[in-house]
């Protein structure tokens, strides 16, 4: 049975090798012969915890298969949108590491297209292995080979040095981030 990723696996491949931040010393995760593996999401990753992985991010609410599944396939139908990639313990058949990289089209900049990153988190049990930081330099590469004019996210005070060190900076004049939130209604 072939397998339902998100976006195409060769878009990722191809920013996997336009990523010149790879460290030989980095823990390999494009080789698949490893624990880890970086890779698209997939309709199947609701069973390896990927809605549990991102509660350790945000509040996620009680997230159902059905509503996972429905959510996956607009995603998907909504092509050249939205890139999610995941990092795979292949031995514990689990999510441990993701980001999304969500593509605007925009007229400005001769039609161009603005990259977003979001949702960059690490269960728990697996930080300090560098996983945060080799999602956040796939999504900026992947966002080079999908010719965005910029990048940009959101972040808390405490990871600012986190992102600066990947080559993010605070647009003088222009580093105010502000937003209305809206109560969803309970059902």
């Amino acid at each position: 049975m072939a397998v339902d990723y998100l976006f195409d696996p060769r878009t990722l491949a191809a920013a996997t090798a336009a990523d010149d931040t790879t460290r030989p010393d980095q823990l390999s995760v494009d080789d698949g012969s490893c624990k880890y593996r970086l890779r698209p999401l997939c309709s199947t990753d609701f069973g390896r915890g990927y809605v549990d992985l991102l509660a350790q991010l945000t509040v996620t609410g009680s997230v159902t298969q059905q509503m996972y599944s429905n959510t996956f396939e607009v995603m998907k139908k909504n092509s050249g949108t939205y890139y999610i990639i995941v990092v795979e313990d292949t031995e514990e058949n689990c999510i441990v590491a993701s980001g999304s990289l969500t593509i605007e089209k925009k007229f400005i900049h001769l039609c161009g297209q603005r990259g977003r990153i979001e949702d960059i988190v690490v269960n728990s049990n697996c930080r300090g292995q560098r996983f945060g930081k080799i999602v956040v330099q796939r999504l900026i590469a992947l966002s080079r080979v999908l010719n965005c004019y910029k990048i940009s996210l959101e972040c808390k005070d405490s990871n600012v040095n986190w992102y600066n060190s990947m080559g993010f900076v605070k647009e003088p004049g222009n580093s105010n981030y502000m937003q209305i939130k809206f109560e969803k209604p309970s059902h």
